[in-house]
């Protein structure tokens, strides 16, 4: 049904402004020419009377000019006139009222199968809306990228070359995006984010090569940087679960950026590629790092070493790269410093303990390879430990916590040295050597001869101890000679005893050995000639203040020293005793001194000591009986006629039936006995009948 009158008036009067639109869209579109298509027989009766009444001045006058600023608006772009024409396939816009009841928008554009339609809403309301549509954000793009995300791609394009530029000039090499891996990151993009995927691309370039640039300053890192980036490709992958936002890696000869999500893109400027950056050899590029900007540490300690021990020092390398594995990420990148501080504290240690020459000696000799080797071994109950195998100092840890323990480890312990003894120990004795000495100062003043102690008897029994006592062998050394001074000096103010121990002891030697079976924790003898102390365990040694030597100090002859002391002192009395039978007697009476020696054997051991004692309580009983009896004239006349040796002879008569027995035999008083018991029987004894 054609149009009203007016409405067609309305048209023709108005069709030069549609025209002059067309001629500016074919302008704009670099003469292909398009229609604006309006299908009254559809549009018109939906329009309101008063838009039918100005259909021309609205749809020609006023809309047809604003549809032309919007395609030339559009097709400023040479990229964005391509695609609106090609994805106009009809080359047609077709004005329409949306049919969509839930519209909102005034005027929308909309592709739909290569047609280019233009949508209002009946009441051809804010008609200007239609100049100012972003057409390039509806406009079809062949590939992965939008045609929003193409133009802010390309508007960034010259910020990517200044980028790329840059990092030429670092790397010398050209450099540019994986555009796949741009494509294939683009669909995990938020939808709001797309359009500025270039904005982002270039801030985020931008922050790369600030980080490539300020850390490949130095010349390690810049090598390593452009050996495992040999592509000059810097390709991007997505992956949710990663749990920063960024991350760096170097796969295949290009770097790798990864992100969870597209934020915080400047974290690029400061993300530690020197970590991850693959170099040849075990150590990270992180590591190597720290330990070149740690050498003149490592420098200093070498050299203080030189000065102690005349030797060039160095660390094994290889030891280091077989405990790497081993070290927790965090300390890797920290190896240098650690290893820095561990050599330094190791070397405080060396210094203090070497100003003794001993230990220096041997310290030297047990690290003719002048090298620090580092082990690692999970099982170590220590933190750390030393040792010395092959000529290296081999410095072990379990964990890689406490290193100022080096300062302090007692390495005097595990140094080995020629011989039994432990460096500990042969320190131990050199700093008792003054005490021993002094001791055998002593004992030259009490026997006029130069005394010593036999070391290898001490290197016998070395093995039998544990470790402490080891390490104290010369405080013990000390103590054991000093009590064993301290007896001899006291028992030796008898001029019989000090004859016997010297005649004994022609060796002046002590020798210390060890008896686990014997009953008591100290004994001696002098065996060979020597002074020999045998312990049990380890303990007591005061003991040896004190033990009785003299009962077992051999003299020549039957009677034992303590026997010969014991008579010594009861001399006296017995001369007393027989002194009062001279008085009754007129006669020097004695007594036979070889009886004394006939029944020693007989005696158990306690009484042997005891001889004098229990003798000359025998000879007051003996002699009392004798004055007693003898006050008789005729008793004593007869007495002395039965012992004209005037002697008084000892006997141990077992068999005998009473305890004791008195005899007239050969001009001697023989008293005998059974049982050296109840002495005082002599004093009673009857020997008148004997008469």
């Amino acid at each position: 049904m054609p149009l009203p009158l007016t409405a067609r008036k309305s048209l023709r009067d108005n069709e030069e402004h549609l025209n002059k639109s067309l001629e500016s869209i074919k302008t704009s579109l670099a003469g292909v020419e398009w229609t604006i298509n309006f299908d009254w027989d559809t549009l018109f009766d939906k329009l309101d009377a008063s838009t039918q009444k100005n259909v021309g001045e609205t749809f020609y006058k006023n809309l047809s000019p604003n549809i032309a600023k919007c395609i030339a608006e559009a097709c400023k772009d040479d990229l964005t006139r391509e695609a609106l024409i090609e994805a106009n396939c009809s080359k047609m816009v077709n004005v329409m009222i949306n049919p969509d009841p839930k519209n909102t928008v005034y005027w929308k554009y909309q592709f739909d199968g290569g047609n280019l339609n233009l949508l209002f809403r009946s009441n051809c309301a804010n008609i200007n809306d239609a100049a100012h549509f972003k057409l390039f954000k509806i406009i079809p793009s062949e590939g992965t990228y939008s045609l929003g995300t193409r133009l802010n791609l390309k508007n960034n394009q010259e910020k990517f070359d200044l980028a790329f530029e840059k990092l030429k000039d670092i790397t010398r090499r050209d450099w540019s995006f994986d555009e796949s891996s741009l494509e294939a990151t683009y669909p995990a993009i938020d939808d709001s984010s797309k359009e500025s995927y270039g904005d982002t691309l270039s801030q985020l370039l931008d922050a790369m090569v600030k980080n490539i640039e300020k850390r490949c300053k130095d010349e390690v890192t810049c090598e390593a940087f452009s050996e495992a980036t040999s592509n000059g490709k810097i390709v991007f992958r997505n992956d949710p679960k990663q749990k920063t936002y960024w991350s760096w890696a170097f796969q295949n000869s290009d770097l790798v950026i990864t992100f969870s999500r597209l934020v915080n893109v400047n974290d690029n400027a400061h993300f530690d590629f020197v970590k991850v950056l693959p170099v040849p050899g075990v150590f990270s590029l992180a590591t190597r790092l720290n330990i070149k900007e740690n050498q003149e540490k490592i420098n200093t300690q070498y050299e203080r070493m030189k000065k102690i021990t005349s030797m060039d020092w160095s660390y094994d390398e290889s030891s280091l790269e077989e405990i790497y594995p081993t070290i927790d990420d965090s300390s890797k990148a920290r190896l240098g410093d650690t290893f820095a501080e561990i050599i330094k504290v190791s070397v405080d240690n060396i210094e203090k303990r070497c100003k003794d020459e001993t230990t220096l000696e041997a310290f030297v000799e047990a690290t003719a390879n002048a090298k620090f080797v580092f082990r690692f071994d999970a099982k170590q109950k220590n933190y750390w430990s030393w040792s010395f195998p092959s000529n290296d100092l081999v410095i072990t840890f379990s964990r890689l916590v406490n290193v100022n323990d080096n300062a302090h480890y007692d390495f005097v312990k595990v140094l080995p040295v020629p011989g039994v003894f432990s460096l500990a120990t042969r320190l131990n004795i050199k700093e008792n050597q003054e005490k021993i000495n002094t001791q055998f100062e002593r004992l030259k003043k009490i026997t006029n001869v130069d005394w010593s102690y036999d070391e290898s008897a001490i290197e016998q029994i070395y093995p039998t101890f544990d470790e402490t006592t080891k390490i104290r062998i010369g405080d013990t050394l000390s103590e054991i000679i000093k009590a064993s001074v301290d007896n001899i000096e006291k028992r030796c103010k008898n001029d019989m005893t000090l004859e016997a121990f010297m005649e004994s002891t022609p060796n002046a030697k002590f020798v210390i050995r060890k008896n686990e079976k014997q009953g008591t924790y100290w004994s001696w003898d002098f065996n060979g000639g020597d002074l020999n102390l045998t312990f049990k365990n380890l303990v007591n040694i005061n003991d040896n203040a004190h033990f009785d030597f003299v009962k077992i100090l051999p003299v020549p002859g039957v009677l034992s020293l303590a026997a010969k002391l014991n008579l010594k002192e009861n001399q006296e009395k017995v001369t007393e005793y027989l002194e009062k039978v001279k008085n009754i007697t007129k006669v020097d009476f004695s007594i036979e001194e070889s009886c004394y020696e006939d029944i020693y054997p007989s005696l158990d051991d306690s009484s042997k000591a005891r001889i004098g004692d229990s003798f000359a309580d025998v000879t007051k009983a003996v002699t009392e009986n004798i004055v007693k009896r003898c006050a008789d004239e005729m008793v004593m006349e007869a007495f002395l006629e039965m012992v004209p040796n005037y002697k008084i002879v000892y006997r141990c008569e077992p068999k005998q039936s009473t305890c004791w027995d008195w005899k007239f035999n050969e001009g001697n008083l023989v008293v005998s006995f059974s049982k050296l018991v109840n002495v005082n029987d002599n004093a009673h004894f009857n020997f008148e009948k004997l008469l």
